[in-house]
């Protein structure tokens, strides 16, 4: 936020959902992977022209100065993005969720300890329509018809605390296997949205470090 003008801070501030997620994780005992994911292009312009010049970051509360020794940007037009899932010849119908930092969902006021696949979808859906300049999926119709076809069959979850200042926030961290059944178009949509989740996160507070996640499809499981 120290690196973003005065102006763009005051409106991510205000705005109840971020364009982008981040998140931080340990690939070695002194190397750490910093992950940002942006889904809107006028956003992307002015993060990257902040980030991307860094060779070193300050952690001020920290008192820590870590040296960037690599990047490595990766771009897809909506238009590509979209075409993996709906001009493949056949959708993938099982998917691996690996949640890489603590994530969690609000629902009746309270922290979710377990992840079900309508908070997951509602969570993608949420900001996929705010992303997309195709066509909007922030419908209880469309969740509703996602939640009837789609569900776990498998998880290796455990719980992690996401520390924020002075508070931590208690959630799951693991994997989660969904498995998709129902029309075609529906498996590409719903392949579609669990997939955008390496771009927005899942959960809560993915513009923080949350609900950081990896997706890999499982074609080799499809039956027939």
């Amino acid at each position: 936020m120290e690196l973003l003008p005065g102006d763009i801070v005051e409106i991510l501030h205000e705005s109840i959902l971020n364009p982008f997620s981040q998140y931080v994780i340990p690939i070695s005992e002194n190397e750490l992977e910093w992950h940002i994911g942006i889904w809107d292009n006028d956003f992307s312009n002015i993060l990257i022209k902040a980030v991307l010049p860094l060779t070193q970051i300050n952690l001020r509360h920290k008192g820590i100065t870590l040296d960037v020794t690599s990047v490595n940007r990766e771009i897809k037009s909506e238009e590509d993005f979209l075409a993996q899932f709906f001009a493949a010849d056949n959708p993938c119908r099982r998917y691996r969720l690996e949640f890489v930092t603590p994530c969690t969902h609000k629902s009746g006021g309270e922290y979710v300890l377990f992840p079900s696949s309508r908070l997951i979808l509602q969570s993608l859906l949420m900001r996929f329509s705010a992303y997309s300049n195709s066509f909007t999926l922030e419908d209880e119709e469309v969740l509703s018809h996602l939640m009837e076809y789609t569900k776990i069959v498998h998880y290796s979850l455990r719980t992690a605390t996401f520390h924020l200042k002075d508070a931590g926030i208690t959630g799951y961290i693991g994997r989660v296997i969904l498995s998709v059944r129902g029309p075609e178009q529906l498996a590409r949509l719903c392949g579609m949205l669990l997939s955008f989740a390496e771009y927005a996160g899942v959960g809560i507070k993915t513009s923080l470090g949350m609900g950081g996640c990896n997706v890999t499809p499982e074609y080799f499981r499809n039956k027939k």
